[in-house]
């Protein structure tokens, strides 16, 4: 059998220089097999990948201490040393907690928070007087929280002024809405709507010529019935104004410590993941 057409092609494809040149490559066994270059994997992996976005998100955990200050509450409310008569019936303070959750989406310098957080109510019962012209101060009210609390739903904007790599400031502030869970049990003066078990008693009758009115926490005192819920609107605005610290921790967790008006004056942290 003749060759084949390829093989008779095969001297007439490669020029005779090429040809006489051309050697098959071979393989060295006793060099061994080819070492590979050692990469030093401290140094690969030491190298965090950078983010192809130009903002940066957080989701945080936040808690809060919030208050009225005892000498802004006595403009409008009388206290204990208003008069004799109330020392034994002080003013309850306006005390709360908060706990909720923030998501966070930043840049540089510009931050937009949005919260839902729950606050619990801290505030005893106790009697309530405004300050009348002249005083009277046996027409307040007495009142006892059922399972007072807030939901809160709002957005804050903060502008962050870097220090360091690690450390910043922001200010800001925002706007939200609260719902109002709960109610405050009320006790009116010299009523008779809920005698309750002591209608004989007379802290619980309308008043008479010997008694003309029965004060709210002597009504309370004596066990008479309550007169309803407080009026308190269902849902209420909320004005934000906010200062605080940041400390970054390598661009994957962070820590806010801050302070302001939260409706009632607070301080407070958020801590959370970066991302």
């Amino acid at each position: 059998m003749g060759p084949t057409l390829p093989a008779v092609l095969l001297p007439a494809l490669i020029p005779l220089s090429s040809a006489s040149s051309w050697n098959p490559p071979t393989y060295d066994f006793a060099a061994g097999p080819a070492r590979l270059e050692a990469v030093d994997l401290d140094e690969a992996t030491a190298e965090t990948p950078e983010r192809t976005r130009d903002y940066l998100m957080e989701v945080n955990f936040r808690g809060r201490w919030l208050s009225v200050p005892d000498s802004i509450l006595d403009i409008w409310f009388s206290n204990e040393d208003s008069d004799v008569a109330l020392t034994n019936w002080p003013r309850p303070q306006v005390r709360a907690w908060s706990a909720g959750l923030e998501y966070v989406i930043r840049n540089d310098s510009a931050n937009g928070i949005f919260y839902f957080e729950y606050v619990g109510s801290l505030i005893d019962e106790g009697y309530w007087d405004d300050i009348d012209d002249p005083p009277d101060y046996g027409d307040g009210q007495y009142l006892v929280p059922d399972r007072l609390g807030l939901l809160t739903l709002g957005a804050d904007y903060a502008q962050e002024f870097h220090a360091t790599e690690w450390l910043s400031f922001l200010i800001g502030g925002g706007l939200g809405i609260l719902k109002v869970t709960g109610q405050m049990t009320l006790w009116r003066p010299g009523t008779v709507e809920n005698p309750g078990e002591n209608l004989n008693d007379p802290y619980c009758s309308e008043g008479s010529i010997a008694n003309p009115r029965s004060p709210a926490y002597e009504r309370y005192a004596a066990g008479c019935g309550d007169d309803g819920a407080k009026a308190i609107p269902p849902v209420l605005p909320i004005v934000d104004l906010n200062a605080g610290v940041r400390f970054h921790i390598g661009d994957r967790a962070n820590l806010r410590i801050e302070g302001g008006l939260h409706d009632l004056l607070y301080v407070g942290v958020a801590t959370g993941v970066v991302f």
